[in-house]
């Protein structure tokens, strides 16, 4: 079958509202009212939710009906959020899972017919909260429609108004979305297996048509086929393809398989079905993580499904900008925190050779949030795995499935058989990779221990009482958020918690349930859990930032520790303030008051800035070719700072601070090759500092100019340098689209396109203390969102008005052909670029 999208032509109605035409994929969250009040609070970033319902007409021909009503096309949502309800003509879509996150199927058979139909898809989100950070809501992520795709039916997107294309007018074999299943047998031999499901009536299937599978490479090479008769439903043949390259991260080489049924008597192409696919072995044991026999180490970072300022919908190009970024540092992995990952961000790791741990979900039995997903997921569970596992099984990126974040039920027996059965249930989906969960193992000592945290009164009822949430009584284990709050005023020291007496005792039974045991702010344990249980492997699934050196130091000691994943690669909305540190008294707490609406963590800013938390993993990983500076706010360096446990630093990368001479500066150059750091100001040097954990720290009276840092081995040889520069003369508005100078490579002149706007002095520089108010107009275009990095902005991001973070902010536009963006200022005039082809 073929997939085509059907994004367009629907319309939208928030809260009883008129119906308006959207594009899709569409948060409808994220044009939601804000404010103090929200029923979430900061969990979701003070978002409101409400109901939120779509629409959309579309045409078959008579023939295309014949296909709905032989069950050969089906609509494919990639993502709900949450609880749909999904009409066609006003008949209802049976089989439509609650949780947001998990693909599905609408066969249309028996629901379409030819001429005008309708589909409507409704969504309520007005309990809350219903997740410990933000949702968004709606049809967040795309929807494809699957139908026959012989030779004459016409490829392209299916037009608003009509589909076409033609069926043969009795049933026909064809192979279903997601029928098609690859794996490398042998990476040495260049052995696949193709697994192969055949729908259709009974008589079809076994009415002598051919079956006919070629893979090709990149540039349509073919690089092997097989042709053989259609008896059965369920086809497998193996393929020897000596010239076919094989996928890994240096080199992510995809090939695609094509699967087709031939007619009996002359051939033609009845259905042909598509799986783009990587060659690559993936091993583990004691000694590690092998891929193609070679020994990984998962330099990783956890990020949500968000993407800032578009809120939750997962788009190609913004998906493509995220994980480069995140590669360019030296990220090898990324844990998907805490649901499976979007099909388009799958997509690109699997194109720039990116790993991925696909998780499932942050909650099992019981609850974290007022109205999250856990009265429903023991009825669910087996199927969330399953949908994910045929939709993401051919993705080389994926290597790893997960089946929680900090779940405290596996200290009970039933939350222990629950584990068991989704582990031989993954096992039996796809035994080509292994399985983990992030185990928050101070939590579980906690739990133990009775004292738990829940998230909110009713949460908190639900756990201690025998309820329908989760019928396991006093005993049930309990939530986060203020297990969460507790950590804040802790710290770091949250670690050694795990290491109590007894506690080993307590949680192996549910770390060696597992093939890979996640081990969340458990990193103390690392040398004495390889020593005690010899045959578990580990994981870092979440870790301080800050304490990357340290831990990458015990990844490389350690065989079976098969890598580090730091909390959180990239900020994220909702948990708002939760890990930023800030210089407020009343915003001291885990959970900030509004208007925050990000939770300030990240290597990346919400727009994509580069922080401190970047630039020490770059030096961890030795991605750059020198030291980088990063400098503390000087414009707060006199204030209290009030730090979040999830952060090691606020320094950025300014060396410009209007009004601040003679002011503390804080200067931080992060460096993985040298020894020593010597810093110089204005051509004079200021120090030479050992570097230690790969940082070199400096204590200076700011003075506009220029700073400089080189780095010097231990012979006192340079080795590299960085420099910082002050802005000068008046300011004014720069505008500049990325490119591949900021660590990643935009494909198009036309569609979304990123464009930094900068408070820059006439030097070029950029003024970090002298942010102002901007408005943005496009002409030719439309202007998405117009944001900063600012954890706690309070505008829209769809509006025309922005006020600067450090001097900064990011203009996303869709664009589609010559375009005009303009960016007026308080005081610093007005600037405009061209875009578009």
């Amino acid at each position: 079958m073929r997939k085509v999208s059907f994004c367009d032509g629907w319309k939208f109605s928030r809260n009883g509202g008129p119906f308006r035409v959207v594009r899709v994929p569409h948060d409808a969250m994220l044009d939601e009212r804000r404010g103090p009040d929200a029923p979430a609070g900061s969990a979701n970033g003070y978002f409101f939710g409400g109901v939120y319902r779509y629409r959309k007409t579309f045409t078959l021909s008579e023939a295309q009906a014949a296909m709905a009503a032989a069950g050969a096309m089906r609509l494919q949502f990639e993502s709900v959020y949450r609880n749909a309800a999904i009409r066609v003509n006003d008949r209802a879509v049976e089989d439509v899972p609650p949780y947001g996150f998990t693909p599905f199927f609408v066969d249309l058979q028996g629901l379409a017919h030819a001429g005008e139909n309708l589909i409507q898809v409704e969504v309520d989100v007005t309990a809350q909260p219903d997740l410990r950070w933000y949702s968004g809501a709606g049809l967040i992520r795309p929807v494809w429609l699957w139908e026959l795709a012989g030779e004459e039916a016409p490829a392209g997107k299916v037009a608003p108004g009509a589909i076409g294309g033609t069926a043969e007018g009795s049933p026909v074999p064809f192979v279903p979305p997601e029928g098609i299943r690859i794996t490398t047998c042998s990476a040495t031999e260049r052995r696949i297996r193709v697994d192969v499901e055949a729908a259709g009536s009974a008589q079809a299937v076994q009415s002598g048509f051919d079956l006919r599978v070629c893979v090709y490479d990149a540039q349509g090479g073919k690089l092997g086929e097989r042709l053989s008769a259609l008896r059965r439903r369920r086809f497998t043949c193996e393929m020897t393809l000596p010239e076919a390259p094989l996928w890994s991260p240096e080199d992510p080489a995809l090939l695609t398989c094509v699967v087709q049924v031939l007619a009996p008597r002359d051939g033609r192409v009845l259905d042909e079905t598509r799986e783009r696919f990587g060659m690559r072995n993936l091993a583990w044991n004691t000694r590690g993580l092998f891929l193609n026999g070679r020994k990984i180490l998962l330099a990783g970072g956890c990020i949500h499904h968000d993407n800032g300022p578009l809120g939750a919908v997962s788009l190609p190009e913004a998906e493509r900008r995220r994980v480069a970024k995140l590669k360019s540092l030296g990220f090898t992995a990324l844990r998907m925190a805490h649901n499976p990952a979007s099909g388009v961000l799958l997509d690109i790791c699997d194109e720039l050779g990116m790993l991925v741990i696909d998780e499932a979900w942050d909650v099992w039995f019981t609850p974290k949030s007022a109205h999250d997903y856990a009265g429903e997921f023991l009825a669910h569970f087996d199927d969330d795995l399953t949908r994910m596992v045929r939709r993401d099984r051919n993705h080389p990126c994926v290597i790893m499935y997960s089946i929680g974040n900090e779940v405290a039920d596996p200290i009970t027996k039933v939350g222990r058989e629950v584990e068991s059965m989704m582990v031989e249930l993954l096992h039996a989906l796809d035994d080509t990779r292994p399985v983990t969960c992030g185990f928050n193992l101070t939590m579980m000592v906690m739990e133990r221990m009775g004292r738990g945290w829940y998230a909110d009164a009713d949460a908190g009822k639900a756990a201690g009482e025998v309820s329908p949430a989760n019928g396991l009584g006093k005993d049930a284990p309990r939530s986060s958020l203020l297990f969460n709050l507790w950590t804040q005023t802790m710290g770091t020291g949250m670690e050694w918690l795990s290491r109590v007496p007894g506690a080993d005792a307590l949680v192996s039974r549910a770390l060696d349930g597992v093939d890979v045991a996640g081990y969340n702010y458990g990193s103390p344990r690392y040398f004495t859990d390889a020593k005690r249980h010899p045959s578990r492997l580990m994981l870092g699934t979440e870790t301080y930032p800050h304490h990357l050196p340290a831990n990458w130091r015990k990844v490389r000691a350690i065989p079976q520790l098969l890598g580090d994943f730091m909390w959180a690669a990239w900020d994220y909305l909702g948990e708002a303030g939760a890990t930023a540190w800030t210089h407020r008294a009343d915003e001291a707490g885990f959970a900030k008051p509004w208007p925050w609406i990000s939770a300030g963590s990240g290597c990346f800013d919400l727009v994509g800035t580069l922080d401190a938390h970047g630039a020490l993993a770059r030096a961890v990983w030795r991605r750059g070719d020198g030291p980088c500076i990063c400098v503390r706010p000087v414009n707060h360096a006199r204030e209290v700072t009030y730090k979040g446990a999830w952060r090691g630093s606020d320094a950025v990368r300014s060396w410009s601070w209007a009004g601040c001479e003679g002011d503390p500066a804080w200067v931080e150059v992060y460096e993985g090759r040298a020894t020593h750091v010597r810093l110089e100001l204005n051509g004079r040097e200021v120090a030479t500092r050992r570097v230690l954990d790969c940082c070199a720290r400096f204590f200076l009276p700011y003075e506009e100019g220029e700073l400089v840092a080189v780095a010097l081995d231990e012979a006192g040889r340079e080795l590299g340098r960085d420099a910082l520069r002050s802005a000068r003369g008046s300011l004014h508005i720069g505008l500049a689209r990325e490119d591949a100078s900021a660590g990643w490579e935009p494909r198009a002149d036309d569609g979304l396109v990123f464009v930094d706007v900068t408070l820059d002095g006439a030097n070029g520089e950029v003024e970090a203390n002298a942010d102002e108010w901007l408005t943005a107009r496009v002409d030719g275009g439309e202007l998405v969102a117009f944001a900063s990095g600012n954890p706690a902005q309070e505008e829209p991001f769809a509006t025309p008005r922005c006020r600067t973070h450090y001097g900064r902010a990011l203009a996303i536009l869709l664009v589609d052909g010559p375009c005009t963006l303009t960016v007026e200022g308080e005081t610093t005039g007005q600037a405009t670029c061209v875009l578009g082809s």
